[in-house]
């Protein structure tokens, strides 16, 4: 009898852990499931990018007219990257992606796109990672993930070459995450070490993530619990929590000036004289509930969104203000009983700080780049609410999954409609003038774009049109006297050039076209007068130094021609052939 009964109790045991194991193979395939999942729907929205181009804004500046892009990754590349201010920026990790994918794809623009889509589909899979690993709710993590990672309002930062640095930049900044994640449960300092080395990279790819450190103070407070007592009954002191973020706030402050002075350097500061504070702030509770409201409705979204300039009217001022408020007096009021709440709420409110316009950096007011990482808190907000106030039969019935999935398809669908909006520059700024605000801007880029396909009737059209929302507007004006000036329309050129170098005389494309027009009518000396200025102002400018040469030429001064001739072939020996 006894017998009998250790071999029951032997093949009870073996049955409990063939069930133990079956039960982790089954944890253990979840994630790797979900994650496929996510990597998938990922590639079915944005894979066709792989065949899309260039885009208009800044992709001429920061990828495709960028002789350093395009010669590929070196050692001489390097050293640039690290040790210079490009158009306003100074982010050497992603110029450095940047070359790589040009020494790996060649100079074509579906190596760069197809970089993107992998960064954006890695950056699913770790928020994802995080979230599973300290909440340990594989499935809520999984849909926070999938908001992440079919949102329409993250169209921008994967479509859009340049935007490299928002993908590459929260990809580091979530393995920060990740192994700060690690240290906080075991206490180890590799994985500290990690998470600032994770930081320093993210802020070396783009300096927008500089909030991070108050981030992780408030994810030690929920997920991680480190606020509460431990196993053992003892607590961790806040002294140690502050200590901890001091090397993220060291390098947060470091990265700040940096990015400060790279904006100065770049001229795309706005002076307060330019856009006063109180505007600023106005503008910031605006663009708080606007980014509120197009995270739950995602319609309208376009490329440029003007800045209105002046002051709002109070009642959307206020109301914006008390809805801020009120939120926000909710999470607080919630803090003990739904701490996802107010975790998800300070994230969305803080991680946007950087790039709410107190610091005005453009003509923009906001941009849908600017949510890639803040609206993940509105996410977890959402979710977790979600799953905590949802009837029981509901949470357990058919209806939550359909719905859920029902959701998430939607707004791939949608996102798939943003993403073929930026196939090329003319149904992407159709695209804006239609469903957006009316403005110069996306007039004068549709312009350059319909006039890059040779259809300058059109494209003079959009000129015009730019030039009558903003009869200062620079560039719609130098472009329309491109556009004339290409044309046989000479006198409207100079009139326009003239024009343009009245409100920025530093405009070196002027003085050189201006220029060329003058010497094709013996005004020599006055042409040549702007040759020198276009040299002055960028002596680089290869055509300015032909042109002065041909002026001096006219003129008589043979010894200063070959000067500037000379200077045009140590510039472009190309030139010589």
């Amino acid at each position: 009898m006894a017998v009998s009964q250790k071999r029951r109790r032997d093949a009870s045991a073996k049955l409990d852990a063939r069930k133990t194991w079956t039960e982790r193979l089954r944890q253990a395939r979840l994630p790797v499931l979900l994650s496929v999942l996510l990597v998938a729907a990922i590639l079915a929205v944005y894979a066709r990018t792989w065949w899309f181009g260039y885009i208009l804004i800044d992709d001429p500046i920061e990828v495709s007219g960028n002789a350093r892009v395009r010669a590929g990754l070196s050692w001489h590349n390097a050293v640039w990257c690290f040790s210079s201010f490009y158009d306003g920026n100074w982010i050497p990790l992603t110029w450095l992606s940047l070359m790589l994918d040009t020494t790996v794809f060649g100079f074509r623009p579906g190596g760069y796109h197809f970089t993107n889509t992998l960064f954006h589909a890695a950056n699913a899979v770790l928020l994802f990672a995080f979230l599973t690993r300290t909440t340990r709710a594989p499935l809520r993590s999984a849909c926070v993930a999938a908001l992440f990672a079919l949102h329409p309002l993250h169209v921008e930062s994967v479509a859009w070459i340049t935007e490299r640095k928002d993908v590459l930049s929260v990809f580091f900044g979530l393995l920060a995450l990740l192994s700060y994640a690690r240290y906080a449960r075991t206490g180890s300092l590799w994985p500290y070490a990690l998470s600032v080395v994770g930081f320093v990279a993210s802020l070396l790819s783009k300096q927008t993530l500089v909030t991070l450190p108050c981030l992780l103070l408030l994810l030690d407070y929920w997920p991680l619990g480190r606020f509460g007592p431990r196993a053992d009954g003892s607590r961790i002191p806040l002294s140690r929590l502050l200590v901890e973020k001091a090397p993220f706030l060291a390098a947060s402050a470091a990265f700040s000036v940096i990015a400060v002075l790279a904006q100065g350097h770049g001229h795309g500061i706005k002076a307060f004289d330019t856009l006063p504070l109180t505007v600023r702030v106005e503008n910031a509770l605006v663009v708080y509930t606007q980014y509120l409201w197009q995270t739950f409705v995602p319609r309208h979204l376009v490329v440029f969104y003007p800045h209105p300039g002046g002051q709002f009217a109070w009642p959307i001022v206020a109301g914006t203000a008390a809805l801020i408020v009120g939120i926000s007096a909710a999470a607080i009021a919630g803090l003990r009983r739904a701490p996802y709440l107010f975790v998800g709420w300070a994230w969305y409110l803080g991680t946007l700080v950087p790039m709410i316009g107190l610091v005005q950096v453009g003509g923009q007011q906001m941009a849908d780049r600017y949510t890639y990482f803040p609206i993940i808190g509105l996410f977890i907000a959402l979710v977790w609410l979600v799953g905590a106030y949802l009837p029981a039969r509901v949470a357990h019935s058919r209806l939550l999954p359909t719905a859920t999935f029902a959701g998430l398809g939607a707004l791939a669908g949608l996102a798939y409609i943003q993403v073929g909006y930026w196939h090329d520059d003319l149904s992407l700024f159709e695209h804006a003038i239609q469903s957006g605000p009316d403005n110069f801007y996306s007039r004068n880029k549709l312009g350059t774009a319909l006039y890059q396909r040779g259809r300058a009737p059109e494209a003079i059209e959009q000129f015009q049109r730019a030039i009558e929302l903003n009869p200062h507007a620079i560039d719609a004006r130098y472009n329309l006297g491109l556009v004339y000036q290409n044309t046989g329309r000479a006198d409207e050129a100079v009139q326009l050039y003239r024009a343009v170098l009245a409100d920025n005389e530093p405009h070196a494309d002027a003085h050189n076209n201006l220029g060329a027009i003058l010497l094709n009518r013996g005004q020599n000396e006055e042409a040549k007068q702007h040759f020198q200025r276009a040299v002055a102002i960028d002596p680089t400018r290869v055509e300015a130094q032909i042109n002065l040469g041909a002026a001096n030429l006219r003129l008589g001064n043979y010894k200063e021609a070959v000067a500037a001739n000379d200077r045009a072939l140590s510039l472009d020996p190309r030139r010589m052939e």
